[in-house]
């Protein structure tokens, strides 16, 4: 039946399992045409999986091989003479290219330079030079005295390479390597194609970024996510200004724009703020991390956003936001499905006021499908509001991720939300073995996915008898149950759920 598929719509059906690495290398296996059409396909995101020392050596070894003999020559005169072999991969990898983290490449490509290192040494093709000094740490310092310059080098080439096979190119993930130096991959005068122009998304962390934001923004307009900031520790420099006008600059020259992050940003933010209101049309996700709306411009700003009548994801995540009458307009998106909110450090700024949560539950009662909150929760008084403005208006929820919760707010929560589809929360010191079977007779019928996790002081505990009292009564047909954070849980309670076929994660 699969060969009587196009390779578009076997393309099609693999790309379902993009992320998972096993899953596609089985998938090459099956036969030549399975194989021609899962490779391009595995190596568009190399960087995406799990990488180890072996697997980056492996996949720089192939790169490097697929270089042409100018390149190889170049990296031949610099001392890089490791495995440059003259024998082209049965597959052109590099134009597979989709996605490049360029910070994950450059460690790759260092450790594959000193494997190769330790390959030649231990075939004595390569000696390590005495010193009477520092006999012990002799090894380090030749791994390490001239790899920098080397990997700069070989980065380079690769770049050059990606540049000239890949003909479309989606996501860039840029740290602070990429940032630091004289980042290779964008498009020259000389280049005869604007290999980004189909760029999606933007990854860029670091400091210092604002002439690479500016170039990044003559060349791409069609980006799709954004994603850009100051790591927690350097937060504070003195070119913050400059980084933030050129993110501005970035938002401002995209065409349809849906996903927008200010990380980390603690100045400037209402002029942030008004260069993604000019993508107001098309914005349908917007984060807030770590960012500080304190100054009175700032903390202004938010009035905009309700400009973004589109919007469908808003996460706040550790934000200075005033928690008064100033942070109401974020309730004014009506077509909002998903809420991710999270204070887990900032002591300053208690949670919203109740207004606010009744507000935007109610606003979006018809439309919010997710619910994600995390606070510090130690007393049932806080936020014990929020739990039962969720219970009243989100009726129609079907995903929810809530902080510690007491057993009476889960009964509150399961006789009022029937949709619930996948649920999970932290449960303080508590015996719940009693309570387990009240709670598996309240399951709504649709849940297929529970997770408990421990609280801050302690977790619940039951014993495996409990547990599988619960999951015999429960009325839901659960597919997952993911109780691996849970202290009490023994080899007889990850039994029980096996004997029932349930994913235990």
């Amino acid at each position: 039946m699969a060969q009587g598929l196009s390779a578009e719509c076997l393309q099609q059906i693999i790309s379902y399992n993009e992320d998972d690495n096993k899953t596609l290398h089985s998938c090459l296996l099956v036969n030549r045409f399975w194989c021609h059409n899962t490779i391009s396909i595995l190596w568009g995101r190399p960087w995406r999986y799990s990488i180890t020392q072996t697997s980056a050596t492996n996949l720089i070894q192939t790169y490097v091989a697929c270089l042409p003999e100018e390149s190889k020559k170049v990296l031949y005169n610099n001392g890089i003479r490791y495995h440059l072999t003259s024998i082209s991969p049965i597959f052109d990898y590099a134009s597979f290219l989709r996605a490049l983290d360029y910070d994950c490449m450059f460690w790759s490509i260092s450790q594959w330079l000193i494997s190769c290192w330790l390959y030649r040494v231990l075939n004595y093709e390569e000696e390590i030079k005495p010193d009477s000094e520092h006999q012990e740490d002799r090894v380090e310092d030749c791994v390490g005295e001239e790899n920098e310059r080397k990997t700069i080098l070989v980065a380079r080439e690769l770049c050059n390479l990606f540049k000239n096979r890949c003909r479309i190119f989606h996501d860039l993930f840029l740290h602070s390597r990429a940032i630091q130096s004289d980042f290779p991959f964008l498009p020259s005068t000389s280049d005869s194609s604007n290999y980004l122009a189909n760029l999606r998304e933007l990854i860029c962390l670091g400091d210092n970024k604002s002439e690479l934001l500016l170039a990044i923004s003559k060349v791409c307009s069609e980006l799709r996510r954004i994603f850009v900031g100051f790591p927690l520790t350097i937060q504070w420099k003195t070119h913050y200004d400059s980084d933030a006008m050129s993110y501005a600059t970035l938002i401002e020259s995209q065409t349809r724009l849906e996903s927008i992050c200010l990380y980390g940003y603690k100045r400037l933010v209402a002029f942030l703020v008004d260069s993604l209101i000019s993508q107001s049309k098309t914005l349908q996700t917007l984060e807030l991390m770590y960012t500080d709306f304190r100054e009175e411009q700032d903390c202004c700003s938010i009035m905009l956003l309700p400009a973004c009548k589109n919007l469908k994801s808003l996460k706040i995540h550790n934000c200075f936001i005033p928690p008064d009458d100033r942070i109401m307009p974020l309730t004014s998106f009506l077509q909002l499905e998903e809420f991710d909110f999270c204070n887990e450090w900032n002591p300053l700024y208690p949670l919203p006021q109740h207004e606010f949560w009744e507000e935007i539950f109610y606003n979006t009662k018809s439309s919010l499908k997710k619910i994600s909150l995390w606070w510090i929760r130690a007393d049932p008084k806080d936020g014990s509001q929020i739990i039962e403005s969720i219970a009243k208006q989100c009726s129609n929820i079907s995903f929810l991720h809530l902080p510690v919760l007491w057993i009476n707010e889960i009964l509150l929560l399961f006789s009022h939300c029937k949709q619930l589809k996948e649920f999970s929360f932290s449960g303080d010191d508590f015996d719940a073995n009693e309570s387990l079977t009240q709670l598996g007779i309240l399951v709504p019928a649709a849940l297929h996915s529970l997770t408990i996790r421990d609280g801050h002081i302690g977790g619940w505990t039951f014993t495996e008898r409990s547990l599988e009292h619960f999951l015999s009564v429960c009325r839901a047909s659960l597919k997952k149950v993911d109780l691996t954070r849970c202290s009490c849980m023994t080899d007889r309670h990850f039994d029980v759920i096996s004997r029932r076929r349930i994913a235990k994660c």
